[in-house]
């Protein structure tokens, strides 16, 4: 994340909504220590470099009926959530190195081809 702080990324702010606070928290919390976790959600409150946007009613309803109707993708229904928040922010990135994001209509940082 240094080359993001140290604005060599060229992209904006980056955008996190409840789903990924959660997700990328609980997972700090259970594979490095409760220490970090608590740094990470710190760190949005008082970073410039993080945008936290809330997912609003409809964009989850969204999620919520394409997670029902693509029951051959493996992504969890967080996955749904944030692409389909993505979606309506308009946003074309999304930094993860989660495959299941392949699924969906956006270009995964750091790019990776399906190959």
């Amino acid at each position: 994340m240094s080359f993001v702080r140290e604005g060599d990324l060229p992209y904006r702010r980056l955008i996190v909504n409840d789903h990924i606070v959660d997700e990328a928290a609980t997972r700090l919390k259970k594979q490095a220590s409760i220490r970090n976790a608590a740094s990470f959600v710190t760190t949005l409150d008082e970073s410039t470099l993080y945008q936290l946007e809330s997912n609003p009613r409809d964009v989850f309803g969204d999620a919520k009926a394409t997670f029902v109707e693509c029951t051959d993708l493996d992504a969890s229904f967080t996955d749904f959530v944030v692409a389909a928040h993505m979606d309506a922010l308009e946003v074309d990135h999304i930094l993860t190195f989660d495959r299941h994001y392949d699924a969906f209509d956006v270009t995964t940082l750091p790019y990776r081809s399906s190959d």
